[in-house]
């Protein structure tokens, strides 16, 4: 839910990648840091498909900085699994917004959670709205 209470309506986002070898620990299990990682790919690819890059938000001296991650685990994932990460926006407030994830591997959800990022002006490393522009594009934008 949004801040006014309207439900978010942008459509979740679905990357897929193959685990690699250096993200394993020497059990053959992926290393729980990297699901942090695959949540940030997953991230990157949901802001990408609305139209935006990282980039065109530096452009506008904007950034995007992570205040919150948490992420509980399911099931183990090995190397050169085929996973899924499913990531969308939950909840949106003036300054910031909740980013959710599931990683799957198939139908076995492996792991879930999310990440809360806080909208910045670059160069006072303050809080800022959210534009109303980019508030459409993450959290009500058509998928491209």
């Amino acid at each position: 839910m949004s801040e006014e209470g309207a439900p978010i309506a942008a459509p979740a986002v679905e990357t897929s990648l193959r685990v690699r070898y250096a993200e394993t620990d020497a059990q053959g299990v992926v290393y729980y840091a990297n699901y942090l990682v695959w949540f940030e790919v997953g991230r990157v690819e949901y802001i990408r498909r609305q139209g935006i890059s990282y980039a065109d938000l530096e452009a506008q001296r904007l950034g995007i900085m992570i205040v919150e991650a948490q992420c509980r685990y399911y099931a183990p994932a090995f190397f050169d699994d085929l996973i899924t990460i499913r990531t969308w926006i939950d909840e949106a407030r003036r300054s910031s917004f909740r980013f959710r994830y599931q990683v799957r591997r198939g139908e076995t959800l492996l792991a879930e959670g999310y990440t809360v990022q806080v909208m910045v002006d670059m160069e006072r490393r303050e809080p800022v709205p959210i534009p109303p522009a980019l508030r459409q594009l993450f959290l009500g934008g058509e998928s491209r």
